[in-house]
């Protein structure tokens, strides 16, 4: 373009020299003809002098030639000639005289001429009148005489005249032939001055026209390469003149605001077509920028399902640019994120409410197993009705406890590669029972499923509670459909739910034909305590855990619902390429004990003393240790067929390099985990490793002796066969305990609890008043403290206290699962943790490990 600006400019500076060389040709031209004029006037005025002297001439031959017929035939008439030329001649010679008033030379010749012709008349007068009078024949020809000499003078004259006339013609001649070769050598170089110029300026003009044609194809190539880049762009762009004229636009613009198609093929389209087709929407945002609002004109709409962001800003050059942005995918990645975030905040809120809940369910769990041990209880059916009754309610509470947990994503799965299409069947058959008549139930199995990595008794749970949830929503009756197929999520699905992992999974999906839920609804199912029913009948918390389960498992849980049509919740669990692992049966199995000897490490006495309890009662013989150093001086010298450890444990000797010495020391010795919390050394992202046998806390008695017997049975994950239990043991003589809690509630009941167990108490409310007792009663050895005191904490007391008494045992109560979660370090040999609510037996087994 710049070159063809430039050639432009030259071509116009070519015009100037061109005009100017013109002018100049029509300048002399005319002076050209103004000198040929001049010269022509000059030739007609030569030969109109020659032509006076002729006519003078004339003249004076005339009145000869009139007088000498005269004289010699006397007639009159022959002095007609004569007298006319007289009468003519002193004209001519005026007019002669006239012509050549510019030539001095011509002027005396003029008067010469004119002298001569007067005496020649003079003389042709004075022979008339001697022929007259009859004078004398010399007389006459002495007249006549002098009348030939004034002739013959004259006639010189009048030739010498006329020679200079010619002289001068031929002279003028000269000069215009000069002055004709001088124009036409003019005319010649002018010519080929204006051809040079012309050539040079259609040169130009055809590079310039060539220029302007390789300019207008770049200038028609650029534009449709911006209309192309436009039209590829997926935000919707428009141009639009100071005048309100669409110039420019992409189709995008008109899809994302859904105008119609047919404005966009007109040869002129006004702002005005188009706001005449947004008039009948509630937002407007076809308009002009708004001046004093900046740069950019910012509105946000929604329109057609989409959420669109435009932009509106004035061009420097005139006019005003509009742009459309669908940010539908954004706006739902942020709520989707939010909505994350929220669930990861409300599952950190659950956590501290299981903390503060297990704290009121240990204080009911103690007071309930001391009134449960008492005579007046066993002789009282009524009371111990009740107390059982309470006990159920303690129960269910740690079920809750146990929900908020698995939403919280903090329980600990077993994930086995599982045909999800067999575990559907297996519960159709309870879901019919369970669900009643009036809800129909279907279970439509895909051939060629998948095997899924998930937790069985999980998937039960979870599919326990949608179909509880989709009969609830269908009181009246209706239809339940259980769906397991193949599925795949794909890149374009996993770019619209930020959480999912593009690839393979199995898919089930649990459909009803119930009442539906809004928008407002599905947004907060997820949430713990959110329930749409009404109060006694529901805790909100079926949904949580499915979440927790399913995202804990790495999978995907989504909601389709329509009020009034039905809800489909589908579950995405991820393949696996192993095979099936057999399902337990460990739960239908008999709790038998045994007698094979057992090592038990756990680092809170509490939990030791109760677990050692159970043991013995279930006939197997038990050793303790609070912490892995201890455990592997005893490994050195007895015989241990199972080693029965917490995960978490203080000290430099970490849970997992204990298992491995203990199996390279003892090499057939079985290795059982225990833990109440799921981010530790043998779960990574809530899955048990492969080659780890776990028992959760909380447990029971008869879970613990049916996952004993399992484990050495080498079929923990199947049936088993138990040995008879042989005698308990006498027990052991207790020591002393120092019980530290803050809440007065919960520390007489662990007084009690203490105490009904064997063991003496004392007991502290606080960190410096723990010291005191413990720097003048030596006969403390444990110390069972909770972690959250005033001033001085848990932690810090057990720092102190290490430092008076380096062999004091130290048990850690604590609402949290584990000491981790509650913020305790696990690297002090001898501190055990001890997870609340705990009761009775619990406590006996942390004391007596």
């Amino acid at each position: 373009m710049r070159g063809v600006l430039t050639a432009n400019r030259l071509v116009l500076l070519a015009a100037v020299p061109l005009f100017l060389v013109l002018a100049t040709i029509a300048y002399i031209t005319v002076q050209f003809a103004a000198n040929e004029n001049a010269a022509q006037r000059m030739v007609a005025h030569t030969y109109q002098v020659i032509a006076s002297l002729r006519q003078v001439l004339v003249d004076a031959q005339d009145a000869e030639t009139g007088q000498r017929g005269y004289i010699l035939t006397q007639r009159p008439s022959f002095l007609i000639p004569y007298k006319s030329a007289t009468q003519r001649v002193d004209r001519d010679l005026a007019r002669f005289k006239e012509l050549t008033a510019d030539n001095p030379d011509q002027q005396r010749r003029s008067e010469a001429l004119t002298t001569l012709v007067r005496e020649r008349f003079s003389a042709l007068d004075l022979s008339l009148q001697a022929n007259a009078n009859r004078a004398a024949a010399p007389d006459v020809i002495k007249a006549l005489e002098i009348g030939k000499q004034r002739m013959d003078a004259l006639r010189m004259e009048v030739a010498t005249g006329m020679a200079a006339e010619q002289a001068l013609l031929r002279m003028r001649n000269l000069e215009r032939d000069k002055l004709q070769r001088y124009e036409v050598g003019f005319a010649v170089g002018v010519a080929v001055l204006a051809l040079a110029i012309l050539l040079l300026a259609a040169t130009m003009l055809v590079r310039n026209n060539l220029s302007l044609a390789r300019a207008e194809r770049s200038r028609a190539n650029e534009a449709a390469i911006l209309q192309a880049t436009v039209d590829t762009v997926r935000d919707g762009i428009a141009y639009f003149t100071s005048e309100g004229l669409l110039c420019a636009f992409n189709s995008n613009f008109f899809r994302l605001l859904d105008l119609p198609a047919r404005l966009a093929r007109l040869q002129i389209t006004s702002l005005a077509d188009l706001q005449a087709v947004e008039a009948t929407r509630p937002q407007h945002v076809l308009a002009p920028p708004a001046e004093g609002q900046g740069s950019l004109d910012t509105h946000r709409v929604s329109w057609a399902g989409r959420e669109l962001d435009v932009y509106r800003a004035h061009v420097a050059t005139g006019g005003f640019l509009i742009v459309v942005m669908d940010v539908t995918a954004r706006v739902r990645a942020e709520d989707m994120v939010r909505q994350s975030q929220k669930m990861e905040a409300i599952g950190h809120l659950t956590g501290g409410v299981a903390h503060d809940f297990n704290n009121l369910l240990q204080i009911i769990s103690a007071n309930l197993d001391l009134a449960v041990a008492s005579g007046e209880a066993k002789g009282n059916a009524v009371l111990g009705q009740r107390l059982q009754n309470a006990m159920g309610a303690v129960s269910r509470g740690s079920r809750l406890t146990g929900q908020l947990l698995a939403f919280a994503r903090r329980q600990a799965l077993e994930p086995r590669s599982v045909d999800l299409g067999r575990i559907i069947r297996d519960m159709t058959d309870m879901l019919r029972r369970t669900l009643g008549e009036w809800i129909e139930v279907e279970a439509v199995i895909a051939g060629g499923l998948w095997n899924t990595l998930a937790d069985p008794t999980q998937v039960e749970n979870a599919v326990l509670n949608l179909a509880i949830n989709a009969r609830d929503a269908m009181p009246d009756g209706g239809k339940l459909t259980l769906e397991v197929a193949n599925a795949h999520l794909d890149d374009a699905y996993a770019a619209n739910h930020s959480e999912v992992t593009p690839g393979q999974y199995v898919m089930l999906a649990v459909s009803d034909t119930g009442t539906g839920m809004t928008p407002e609804v599905m947004s907060r199912v997820f949430e713990p305590f959110f329930t749409t029913k009404s109060e006694g009948k529901g805790t909100g918390l079926g949904l949580a855990q499915a979440y927790g389960f399913v995202k804990q498992t790495g999978g995907h849980i989504k909601i389709y619902s329509e009020v009034g049509e039905g809800t489909t919740v589908k579950i995405y669990l991820p393949r696996t390429r192993r095979a099936q692992d057999a399902l337990d049966g460990i739960g239908q199995q008999p709790a038998l004990g045994g007698s094979e000897r057992i090592l038990v490490v756990e680092d809170d006495e509490g939990v030791r003393a109760a677990v050692v309890d159970m043991l013995t009662d279930l006939g197997y013989r038990v050793q303790r240790a609070e912490n892995a150093e201890a455990a592997l001086k005893l490994l050195e010298g007895a015989r241990v067929d199972l080693l029965f450890t917490d995960v978490v444990m203080p000290g430099a000797i970490s849970t997992r390099d204990l298992a491995k010495r203990a199996q390279a020391m003892h090499p057939g010795i079985k290795i059982l985990y225990t833990s109440g919390y799921t981010q530790n050394a043998i779960v990574h992202n809530g899955r048990l490793d492969d080659d780890a046998f776990l028992l959760s806390k909380p447990y029971r008695k008869d879970e613990l002796a049916r996952k004993l017997r399992s484990v050495f049975a080498g079929t923990a994950r199947g049936p088993v066969q138990a040995e008879p239990p042989p005698p308990a043991p006498p027990a052991e003589r207790r020591g002393k305990i120092l019980v530290v809690e803050d809440i007065m509630l919960i520390r007489m009941a662990t007084v009690d609890m203490v105490e009904q167990i064997g063991f003496q108490a004392a007991e502290a409310g606080d960190g410096a008043e723990a010291l005191a007792i413990l720097q003048r009663d030596p006969e403390i050895e444990i110390l069972l403290t909770d972690l959250g005191l005033p001033g001085m904490n848990g932690r810090q007391l057990v720092e102190e206290a290490r430092r008076l008494r380096p062999e004091l045992r130290v048990i850690i109560a604590s609402g949290y699962s584990t000491e981790t979660a509650a913020g305790g370090r696990p690297t002090d040999e001898g501190i055990k943790h001890l997870t609340k609510p705990f009761d009775l037996g619990q406590l006996r087994r942390a004391l007596e490990v």
